[in-house]
Order: C-alpha cells, then structure tokens, then sequence
C-alpha cells in the first residue's frame, strides 16, 4: 500500500499545473491554473480498497453506549441547572430609588408647568 500511495503523491506533486490535460479526466478550473483531479481520485480508490472495517466487540460497544449516555444526561442536567436557577432577589433599596427619582422627577416637572403657567399668567396681567 504505501510504495502505490507514495508513487501516485509523488505523481500528483510532480504534475505542472499548467501542463496537466488529461483526456477524460475530470478538471477543476482555478483562477490561473488547470488542476487534473485524477491523481486525486486514484487515491481516494486506493486507500477505499486498503481501508477495512473494523467489528467492535460488544463490551466495547455497550460502554461506549453507556459512557455516552452518562454524558448525554450530566449535559441536559447542566443545561437544566443553567435554566432553573431562579434569579437573586431584588433589594428593596433598589426600588425606594427608582420610586423616589420617579416621585422627585415629577414633582420638579409639576414645579415648572406651575412657574410656567404663573409667570404667562403675570406677563398677561402686565399687559
């Protein structure tokens, strides 16, 4: 197997790009140059041919299935853990804040309509 695979690697680094047009052969098209794609696939050939598969023995299998399950359940209770975790609660100083902004904005905005009104009231009566 290797002696084949090194000879077509080194068929396919020694090809010039611009040299190669084999006929029949399928060819990608680049932006300056021609790349024939049958070394390529002469390789992916060969080693489908040398590539075997492998059978698994069943205590393998049956950890493997049990580790992946293990993990698949601590990642939902990770996950499920994340979600649930309820929110800290609020301290009441926070909201007395807010409100009293709230209650102090709207008395200086209820302050200047007021001032408004007396004084167009005042510049009426001058007149």
């Amino acid at each position: 197997m290797s002696e084949s695979l090194s000879a077509v690697i080194a068929g396919a680094s020694a090809l010039n790009p611009k040299e190669t047009k084999a006929p029949g052969a399928p060819v990608a098209h680049t932006s300056n140059a021609v790349v024939s794609l049958a070394p390529f696939l002469a390789l992916a050939r060969e080693l489908v041919a040398e590539i075997v598969p492998v059978h698994l023995r069943s205590e393998f299998r049956d950890e493997l299935q049990r580790e992946l399950l293990a993990a698949a359940r601590q990642q939902y209770a990770r996950e499920l853990r994340i979600w649930s975790t309820p929110a800290a609660p609020r301290s009441r100083t926070s909201r007395r804040w807010v409100w009293g902004a709230a209650t102090l904005g709207s008395a200086v905005s209820l302050a200047s309509i007021v001032t408004a009104y007396y004084m167009r009231h005042r510049h009426r009566q001058a007149a």
